[in-house]
């Protein structure tokens, strides 16, 4: 069995969907987390100068959907054929180009960033109209509650990132609540509803 080790800040992020996958497997790792003010030291142990990567004995894995992906086929949470993966693959893709989008607003308004709020407004929420639109046509179609036949990686990513949008936009809900309800159904798989009810919740 491979030793497997996870380097990634203290916080959620683009580390936390494969942390819920090694839970979900009941699968033993090292969580090395560090904080904010610890990454100019950590950050020279990084051959991309980015977190997080994996460490899998020898072998290192760095970018979030990738070392999240690998992880996903290793335990069973990948679709069932080549296309549901490849449809699994775009639509996380498809939410990092969103993410880039609504950034500049949701920076601002959390106090990391600079600029008007009612200036970025606008592109924020047509982003967001435009991703959650395409997120619900793909949960319609599958019929199955996730974005394949059954539960994979991808909605392991995606559930924490519709989490942290609530936790930055009170309104997602109201406006999107059938959204909101897969974030749910996602957390409230059995061995994953129980790492979340235990977990340290942080903002993002």
């Amino acid at each position: 069995m491979p030793h497997y080790k996870l380097n990634y800040f203290d916080a959620r992020g683009f580390g936390e969907a494969a942390r819920i996958i090694f839970h979900y497997a009941g699968q033993e790792f090292d969580d090395n987390r560090f904080t904010h003010e610890q990454w100019p030291e950590i950050k020279p142990k990084s051959e991309t100068g980015k977190a997080p990567w994996l460490e899998v004995d020898d072998e290192k894995i760095y970018e979030s959907t990738a070392l999240t992906r690998y992880l996903g086929h290793t335990y069973g949470l990948a679709g069932k054929d080549v296309m549901e993966n490849a449809q699994i693959d775009s639509i996380v893709d498809t939410y990092k180009d969103f993410l880039n989008d609504a950034r500049p607003y949701l920076m601002v308004k959390a106090g990391r960033g600079e600029g008007n709020l009612d200036e970025l407004k606008p592109k924020y929420e047509e982003s967001c109209q435009r991703w959650y639109t395409y997120l619900q046509k793909r949960l319609d179609k599958t019929k199955s509650g996730f974005i394949a036949s059954k539960l994979s990686w991808g909605d392991l990513f995606l559930a924490e990132g519709i989490k942290t949008a609530q936790n930055f936009d009170d309104q997602i809900e109201k406006k999107y609540p059938k959204i909101v309800e897969y974030k749910k159904r996602v957390h409230s798989q059995p061995k994953i509803k129980e790492y979340i009810e235990k977990r340290n919740d942080t903002i993002f």
